[in-house]
């Protein structure tokens, strides 16, 4: 083949351009990974909880910050027609005080043991309904807090401490951002609230399981699909948009250098290609040679970044505070697919060069 002769005879000229494509490629999988790790951080937990649906306060417009249900009402969810199982939740954001006065914020689950929103225990072993001073904390939030299973957990809330000890080891992810720790409920609404009375909320959600629930709305409560809960978690929404916009950004450089470059390169080689014409070359047989070269480069960049991308999200993976980035396999396949059509995008250009060069006048140029 002419085109991969040439980027063997052009071996300086065609490695400049692969790890520039190389090198976008990667940024663009750094920014999908950062997409993907900020979603995990942003609501993981959530979407893990046993529950087909999640029941919020009518007033709360979807928000778990300003969700609150009394006890009337999370009798009247669990009632409702075609719920199956039914639990309440509790949520709030608090801070931790370690010994040496660190202070570190966590995301606070309050939960009823052996019904909806109990966590899986990797390590310990689960609550009890006796457990009021116990708690399960993320692993990695341990490891960061250079804590482990029978430890005092502090909670620091309204100017007053709370010292809990960690009876288990939990992996559920993140919630707004920050490590879970799962605890009783009473225990939750006693830090929350301090002293409770009958008027006192009881959960922040109600966890639902059923068929044909979402959509469902009462004056004092509406059911949700966990999607859609995650999707109105405050910040997640502009969150996706800035990531959306850096993506396309990248994508739309990597077109434009590809095309640029090649376009160059075929303003370069007008009389070589004029003379394969007059020797009866068809336009179809250089366009195979241009987009065969294309696609050369750019799977040895997708492939390069690909394993870059990958190695690089593991070391950060394995840092005490780790930083929030993440693939999937399909956050590599997709983006190396885009990569390939964006290249062949802004290979456009060239290919309308090839297609009006004519024969006669470009060997006239070599004379």
């Amino acid at each position: 083949m002419i085109g991969l002769k040439e980027i063997q005879r052009k071996k300086l000229q065609f490695t400049l351009i692969a790890l520039v494509v190389t090198l976008i490629s990667y940024l663009v999988l750094m920014i999908n990974g950062l997409g993907v790790g900020l979603n995990k951080q942003a609501g993981s937990a959530l979407l893990q909880l046993d529950a087909d649906a999640i029941a919020y306060s009518s007033s709360s417009r979807l928000s778990v910050i300003r969700s609150e249900l009394s006890s009337s009402v999370v009798t009247e969810i669990g009632q409702t027609e075609g719920v199956e199982a039914s639990a309440p939740l509790g949520y709030m954001s608090v801070n931790t005080k370690s010994p040496g006065g660190d202070i570190a914020a966590i995301a606070l689950l309050g939960y009823i043991p052996g019904q909806l929103g109990e966590p899986s225990v990797q390590k310990g072993r689960p609550l009890t309904g006796n457990d009021t001073r116990g708690v399960l904390a993320d692993a990695k939030f341990l490891k960061s807090s250079n804590l482990s299973i029978g430890d005092t957990l502090t909670l620091v809330n309204r100017l007053q401490t709370y010292d809990f000890t960690v009876i288990g080891e939990v992996n559920e992810g993140y919630f707004f951002f920050q490590p879970v720790v799962y605890l009783v409920l009473d225990s939750l609404r006693e830090v929350k609230y301090g002293v409770t009375t009958p008027d006192t909320p009881l959960a922040s959600v109600v966890l639902v399981k059923g068929k044909g629930l979402v959509g469902t709305k009462t004056p004092d409560f509406e059911i949700v699909s966990k999607q859609t809960a995650f999707a109105n978690i405050e910040g997640v929404k502009g969150q996706q948009q800035t990531v959306d916009a850096l993506r396309l950004f990248g994508f739309l450089i990597g077109a434009m250098v590809i095309g640029i470059f090649f376009y160059v390169l075929t303003l370069q080689k007008v009389q070589q290609l004029g003379t394969l014409k007059a020797l009866g070359a068809s336009n179809a047989f250089l366009f195979k040679q241009t987009l065969l070269q294309v696609l050369t480069i750019i799977i040895i960049g997708a492939l390069v970044s690909t394993a870059a991308a990958y190695a690089t999200g593991t070391l950060l993976g394995r840092l005490p505070q780790a930083v929030p980035i993440s693939f999937t396999s399909g956050t590599f396949l997709i983006t190396a697919s885009l990569f390939i059509v964006t290249g062949l995008i802004g290979l456009i250009f060239s290919l309308r060069k090839v297609s009006r060069i004519d024969p006669i006048i470009a060997i006239g140029q070599q004379c």
